[in-house]
């Protein structure tokens, strides 16, 4: 779970700071930048839905071995 978060969470700093430098100092071409962006929030929902169906299973899968909810 922490893996998931944190590589989603770096995703979109790295994103947000490229954001700026693009906004003051143009490294990149606006097509190389849009597909930069696009690229980085396909990956951010990717990691955060896999993360959290991890997160149901395991936690369901955990109650069930408890017998707090039947299987």
């Amino acid at each position: 779970m922490k893996l998931g978060l944190i590589s989603a969470l770096s995703i979109a700093v790295g994103w947000a700071i490229l954001a700026i430098a693009q906004l003051w100092l143009q490294p990149l071409s606006a097509e190389n930048f849009i597909k930069v962006s696009v690229t980085a929030g396909i990956l951010v929902v990717i990691i955060l839905v896999v993360t959290l169906a991890a997160r149901e299973y395991l936690s369901e899968k955990k109650m069930k071995d408890d017998g707090f909810i039947d299987g």
